[in-house]
């Protein structure tokens, strides 16, 4: 005998709630992960340039090479894809500049995102 009320029906709405949930984790981790690197690898730069403004007999930072692998360093502790091209430095007698240009690609499946950030510091000299 058949029991009554057991029908097998799906809740559209909350099949789809969870595909929306799905799709939106996916593309929060997709876009959460670069915007973080970015973030820490700005405040990695930030205190890079602060360490070779305090550095005033160059010691630590010998020359503009000595700043870039430093850069490059905590890009690629960031796993950020940089080259040496694609920083520059600026050493005048009371300050140094730092320029950073980062450049990459989100892929979606259906779309790519092209993401450019670009990190500026510049920081006086300690004497």
């Amino acid at each position: 005998m058949r029991k009554q009320g057991i029908h097998g029906k799906t809740n559209f709405g909350c099949l789809f709630l969870t595909l929306l949930l799905i799709v939106g984790g996916y593309v929060g981790f997709k876009f959460g992960r670069i915007y973080l690197s970015q973030y820490m690898l700005d405040r990695k730069i930030y205190e890079i340039a602060g360490d070779a403004a305090e550095d005033r007999k160059a010691k630590l930072f010998p020359s503009e090479r000595a700043v870039a692998d430093a850069v490059m360093e905590a890009a690629r502790r960031h796993s950020v894809d940089i080259t040496y091209d694609d920083i520059e430095i600026d050493r005048e007698p009371r300050t140094i500049s730092i320029y950073v240009t980062w450049e990459g690609d989100i892929v979606l499946p259906y779309y790519t995102y092209h993401y450019t950030f670009y990190f500026d510091h510049q920081r006086d000299f300690k004497y």
